[in-house]
């Protein structure tokens, strides 16, 4: 520390606050010329470098979850991708093609059969339909209003000769601004869109006529305010507007219908649905609406704006009538009235045609046969071809070397990324050589060349359906590198085409074939056996002992003496849940309780594997990713919120916390003592000074 002169003045400063990696610290101080603050950050920041270390630390731990999150992510795409390739239903799509769409359509559902099928359309089917005399006379009408001047000059600005103000009027609450500049013809303009559903329009007399867009009694002219002298000049006034009329279909049924015409208050009948009518307020329309809006009728109602008729038609095609009701079904003359009646009826028909030669009728346009689809278009013949789509097999296949590859991408790519010093990126080899990818890598390899042992020859590995890690014969070191499959999808289609199902137990297969497995040998007295498969069996497995075939039953049969086929019975019970098989009690045919089963004790069934060398190779991959991509799987024991990675983040910040508390500490304790230096100094100061005033006295009083 800097010594104290007595002969010079000690600076002693208190200044702004700082702030260092433990947060706000002291006032900046300066003691004897020394900077506390700085010597304080150094030694806190010398005693931080343990924090610091803690941190990066953290840093590459969340770099190495979101590696493992990223990964998991392309893992569980390609568990996807490989799940979809092991579904029947995959290998049971059907495509149909038709000759001659114009005749006839097909589509297949997954399961139909294959084939070719001739369709001969004799007959398309049609609807029922019935319609009723003209019900209206009058459309409605539109209201309008026509003013009473004849303006000669349509094209001339409406200030010349004071014709018309600037400013601005309104129609039904529209308004429409006027300008100097304006003419008769643009105002009219105006008003057409300016959204008061109202058209203006000039006539060869020059006379302005207004016309409502819309027809019916509810759609007005109503002329508002106007400070342009518009209306005035035009001649356009309230009391000349000409109310529109609603068409008959709008109007009450007593309105239209009148004298021996008149419709009765009550209910009519289409098709056993009963509809009320109310002629004071029910109108063409709002029946027509009821009609329609049934779910029970059948039937769809039209009302004809030309021929003023309404027209019924059947929902559905085909040789079925529309009954229409009665007056000994009906209170309401409606029907009658309207001429809605049976003797109208164009009855429908069905439709019919000849597929493969064999005669067909239904009642719409669609035919279903051996699972497969042919819609009707039009009378005459083409032929439909339904056969297996391989197009979306090979898609379905696509999608999962892109995923395979990429999933490969994601592990080989962190396995081999190098850490760099340089690197600012935390994650920047985090996972260099990691033991877990490395494990995913040789799993993901392992299936390129596995052999399924339990599958025909023809049939036993992913390279003979075409999909390879490479050219056969072809050494490609970048390809064997990066692990990525090939897909020869000419091989893949000609594998499909030749036997589909073999190709689909290759890839999906979960059943496993037991023939005549050894349960045990009968002792007379067990009664009760375990299966080794029998938690998976499939169906029911068939039992012998001695050769004798046994019957599964739920409940055995009740000996009775007088009925020989109750005596000696040879049953058992299984119970899928602990796989086990139960002899039931016999009895002879005096009702004596046989012994249990002697001699040799066989089972055959079928059971299902999801994994292990019988399995299918992608229900195999599936099983193993699902081993590292399931809820506290293998990669969520490293990542997963209760995983190693995640504890040992918490573990450091709870390092970080002590820490930085024992620093803050220790940084109190350093002011402390700096403050203490400063008291220190200051008393001297102040004894420097008086020292050497007193010096200063002495020296006067001498002279």
């Amino acid at each position: 520390m800097a010594s104290v002169s007595s002969t010079s003045s000690t600076t002693l400063a208190l200044s702004t606050t700082t702030s260092s990696a433990l947060g706000t610290t002291h006032l900046n101080s300066t003691v004897g010329g020394l900077d506390i603050d700085a010597l304080v950050s150094a030694t806190i920041a010398a005693k931080s470098l343990p924090i610091t270390l803690l941190q990066n630390k953290n840093a590459v731990l969340q770099a190495k979850i979101n590696d493992y999150t990223a990964i998991k992510t392309a893992l569980k795409t390609l568990q996807y991708a490989a799940k979809d390739l092991t579904y029947a239903s995959t290998f049971s799509g059907r495509k149909a093609t038709s000759s001659d769409e114009k005749i006839v359509t097909g589509s297949a559902t997954n399961g139909g059969t294959n084939g070719s099928y001739t369709i001969k359309v004799g007959n398309m089917a049609t609807i029922t339909s019935n319609s009723s005399s003209a019900v209206a006379t009058s459309d409605g009408s539109k209201a309008t209003v026509t003013g009473s001047t004849e303006f000669t000059n349509l094209n001339q600005a409406i200030t010349v000769d004071n014709i018309i103000k600037a400013g601005s009027f309104t129609i039904n609450d529209k308004s429409i601004s006027v300008t100097s500049t304006d003419t008769i013809n643009t105002i009219a303009n105006k008003i057409t869109a300016s959204g008061a559903g109202v058209k203006a329009t000039v006539g060869t007399d020059g006379k302005i006529t207004l016309t409502q867009k819309t027809i019916g009694e509810d759609n007005k002219i109503t002329l508002g305010d106007d400070n342009t002298g518009f209306f005035d000049k035009a001649g356009i006034t309230q009391a000349g507007v000409t109310a529109g009329l609603n068409a008959d279909a709008k109007r009450s049924l007593n309105d239209v219908f009148t004298g021996a015409g008149a419709i009765t208050s009550g209910y009519f009948s289409i098709n056993g649905t009963f509809f009320a009518v109310d002629p004071t307020t029910d109108t063409v329309e709002s029946i027509i609406k009821k009609i329609n809006a049934s779910t029970t009728a059948g039937v769809s109602a039209f009302y004809d704006s030309t021929t003023h008729q309404i027209s019924l038609t059947s929902q559905e095609a085909g040789d079925e009538n529309i009954i229409l009701g009665t007056s000994s079904t009906d209170s309401s003359n409606f029907l009658s009235q309207v001429g809605l009646e049976a003797s109208k009826q164009n009855t429908g028909k069905d439709a019919e045609a000849w597929v493969n030669g064999v005669v067909t009728t239904v009642k719409d346009n669609k035919i279903t046969y051996q699972g497969n689809t042919f819609t009707l278009v039009k009378e005459g013949t083409a032929t439909v071809t339904v056969s297996d789509d391989i197009d979306a097999m090979v898609s379905k296949v696509q999608v999962f070397i892109t995923a395979y590859n990429a999933a490969m991408d994601a592990v080989v790519n962190k396995i081999n990324e190098k850490s760099d010093s340089a690197a600012t990126d935390a994650s920047v080899g985090d996972l260099f050589g990691d033991s877990t990818l490395r494990g995913i890598e040789q799993s993901l390899r392992n299936y390129s060349s596995m052999v399924l042992s339990s599958q025909s020859s023809a049939m036993q590995q992913l390279s003979q359906v075409g999909i390879t890690t490479g050219k056969a014969g072809v050494f490609d070191l970048a390809q064997v590198q990066s692990g990525h499959l090939d897909l020869d999808e000419t091989k893949l289609r000609a594998a499909l085409a030749a036997d589909p199902k073999a190709v689909e137990t290759l890839f999906g297969n979960t059943t496993v074939s037991v023939d005549e497995e050894k349960v045990g040998t009968g002792d007379g007295t067990t009664t009760t056996y375990a299966l080794k498969y029998g938690t998976d069996i499939i169906g029911d497995p068939v039992v012998k002992v001695g050769g004798t075939t046994y019957t599964l039953v739920e409940t055995a049969t009740v000996y009775n003496k007088d009925d020989s086929s109750t005596w000696d019975r040879h049953e058992y019970f299984f119970d899928r849940t602990t796989g086990k098989i139960t002899f039931a009690d016999s009895y002879d045919s005096t009702g004596k309780k046989n012994d249990p089963p002697t001699g040799e004790i066989t089972a055959t069934y079928d059971y299902d594997v999801e994994s292990g060398g019988n399995a299918g190779l992608f229900v195999q991959m599936n099983s193993m990713l699902n081993s590292y991509t399931q809820y506290g799987g293998t990669l969520d024991a490293q990542m997963g919120s209760s995983g190693y990675l995640a504890k040992n983040i918490k573990y450091n910040n709870e390092r970080i916390t002590d820490l930085k508390y024992r620093l803050s500490q220790e940084q109190a304790t350093l002011y402390t003592k700096y403050q203490n230096m400063q008291t220190t100094l200051q008393g001297l100061q102040s004894q420097g000074s008086y020292i050497t005033a007193l010096l200063a006295s002495l020296n006067s009083s001498k002279s």
